[in-house]
């Protein structure tokens, strides 16, 4: 099993790179494939694992000799460039007027981080609840009821903890650009300043940001913006999830953001944005979020409760990209490479977000999946007895709305063509 399932991947993964990087030579190929195939398959990102798929034997001058050529191999060739190329021209043509373009910040932190890592700087790491050396890194990515995973557009990873700002816009540029301005970008709380608004609304972008500083007074009455809501009445709504729909309320009110380039000089231009302020209630939490819209929205109710809505459920689609993370720096052990230089992390990084691609999009549609799919199936009794595949299995099961049971013998074809019971989980 293992023989047939290492072509069929290995023949995969071979189309899924000459996507990527097109024509290259030979060594970049031979290069690029042998660390993809490890990175996929060993659960690893150590040099040392990441050369083992190389090894002929292990004995000490031979694992010496794959270790020292993953590294210059780390070192001398660049595998991110092509590959924000691809995630665009090949994710673009998902996004429409009414899509949901998720944008968040994560990190790299090294707990032994710190002399000898190029570039890393100390930050706050939200994984782990602390502050530690590392480097931040940035998502735009497709999110929605429609994906079950979040869709990729541009991942990019900054050198230290101090580049957000510029990867930031270079990034909303960068995507925007190749969409046509189109889409509903949402960004989480840490992006509510006056600076981050003013640009979007200058910018003509919808965008939803969710609010941070709830004291400030944006409806020009002094209170809080929770007080001020309080007094407006909630109207239901449905929010849709892959896995079906939840009900929601929502109410909103028209702010105004004031925003001054040079807060320290005397008689500086003050610029005012409206915004409409908008809190999303389920399962008795409230978020609330500004909505970058055009100016037209604030003058028509039902304008204003459309984008209520759409802002309510783009903020409920943001989830996605939280899970991307997980997936690529837990599932590839993206954290746990030890190498020094930028350039190594950056390529490993790319290694990492291209598995989650490939996991998630490529493989799915490729002509091989079916097979795959039937050498897991004839194995399954040796994957249920692994303790993560089955516990992963059931998870994933018990959360469906349905699952397939078969039961019993096979009916006869003139009595019915289905042989599938269908039960619905509660």
């Amino acid at each position: 099993m293992s023989n047939i399932l290492k072509k069929e991947l290995d023949c995969t993964c071979e189309d899924f790179l000459a996507k990527v990087y097109g024509n290259r030579s030979k060594p970049f190929t031979n290069a690029v494939k042998s660390l993809f195939v490890s990175v996929l398959t060993r659960n690893s990102t150590l040099v040392k694992d990441l050369s083992a798929l190389l090894r002929h034997s292990r004995k000490k001058d031979e694992c010496k000799r794959t270790q020292e050529m993953v590294s210059r191999w780390l070192s001398n060739y660049s595998f991110s460039g092509a590959l924000g190329s691809y995630l665009l021209d090949s994710f673009i043509g998902y996004v429409t007027e009414q899509t949901t373009v998720a944008i968040d910040f994560s990190d790299i932190s090294k707990e032994f981080g710190g002399a000898g890592m190029e570039g890393m700087e100390m930050g706050w790491d939200g994984s782990r609840g602390c502050v530690a050396m590392g480097h931040d890194f940035i998502s735009v990515s497709i999110v929605g009821a429609e994906h079950k995973d979040a869709v990729p557009l541009y991942m990019k990873l900054g050198k230290g903890r101090h580049c957000k700002e510029e990867l930031l816009y270079d990034a909303i540029d960068c995507v925007m650009e190749k969409t046509d301005g189109k889409g509903w970008m949402v960004v989480d709380r840490g992006l509510d300043d006056a600076k981050f608004i003013h640009r979007m609304k200058r910018d003509r972008r919808n965008v939803v940001v969710r609010i941070k500083e709830m004291g400030r007074d944006v409806f020009g009455n002094g209170r809080r913006i929770d007080e001020t809501l309080e007094r407006f009445v909630f109207e239901k709504t449905l929010l849709n999830t892959y896995r079906g729909a939840r009900s929601a309320q929502v109410r909103f009110a028209v702010g105004i953001m004031q925003y001054c380039v040079t807060a320290k000089v005397k008689d500086a231009p003050v610029y005012e944005s409206k915004v409409l302020v908008v809190e999303s209630r389920f399962n008795g939490n409230s978020i609330y979020m500004y909505v970058v819209c055009p100016d037209e929205v604030a003058d028509d109710p039902g304008l204003m409760r459309a984008y209520a809505i759409k802002a309510a459920q783009a903020y409920c689609d943001r989830w996605q990209i939280e899970t991307s993370f997980q997936t690529v720096k837990q599932e590839f052990r993206l954290e746990d490479a030890r190498v020094r230089t930028f350039k190594r992390l950056e390529n490993i990084f790319a290694l990492c977000v291209m598995a989650y691609v490939f996991m998630t999009k490529y493989l799915r549609g490729s002509k091989r999946f079916k097979k795959i799919i039937k050498l897991l199936g004839d194995n399954v009794e040796t994957l249920a007895f692994k303790i993560h595949s089955l516990l992963s299995a059931i998870r994933e099961l018990y959360l469906e709305a349905k699952v397939r049971f078969i039961t019993g013998r096979p009916r006869k074809a003139e009595k019915s063509d289905s042989a599938q019971m269908f039960f619905v989980l509660e």
